[in-house]
């Protein structure tokens, strides 16, 4: 059955496995990327990084393309259970991130939230919930956070863009 999942690829293979697998009819990738402004070597650049380090989601017929596409090179796995069996990824998880694309990125806007301050959630599934921001988050934590999406996980993180000031 033609799905979504999660492709674990070697570190910065990411665009390397994209071009590979796109080549193929029946794959669709989708490899979010994120445009954001940093310091390189003092000066303030915008640059271009994966939004989820290491994974891309890819949409296949896993009984004709599992074997190829778990041994394209760049990819270490699909991502999946113990006994092998990959994990649907959700399609309203990638609509919401295409949603928010300009230009084919991400663009995190600077947030006014100050740390430890309280949050109101206003948009997805814990719409009205109230919690408290602990910490900004860096790429290798988006990993962590696309994990616990995948494996359920009750650790609540949301987007930014779904906060608001009770």
């Amino acid at each position: 059955m033609i799905n979504w999942y999660c492709l674990y690829t070697k570190a910065k293979q990411e665009d390397i496995v994209t071009f590979k697998l796109l080549k193929h009819d029946g794959i669709q990738i989708f490899n979010p990327k994120l445009k954001l402004k940093k310091f390189v070597r003092g000066n303030l650049k915008e640059v271009v990084e994966e939004l989820f380090p290491c994974y891309i989601f890819s949409r296949f017929d896993p009984f004709q393309y599992y074997h190829m596409i778990k041994y394209t090179r760049g990819v270490k796995r699909i991502v999946g259970n113990k006994e092998g069996y990959p994990f649907i990824i959700d399609e309203g998880l990638l609509d919401g991130l295409r949603q928010r694309m300009q230009n084919g990125y991400l663009h995190l806007e600077p947030t006014d939230f100050p740390l430890g301050g309280p949050v109101l959630i206003k948009e997805g599934p814990f719409k009205g919930l109230e919690g408290i921001l602990l910490k900004e988050m860096k790429a290798s934590e988006r990993v962590l956070v696309l994990l616990n999406t995948i494996h359920y996980s009750a650790k609540v993180q949301v987007d930014k863009a779904f906060l608001a000031k009770p």
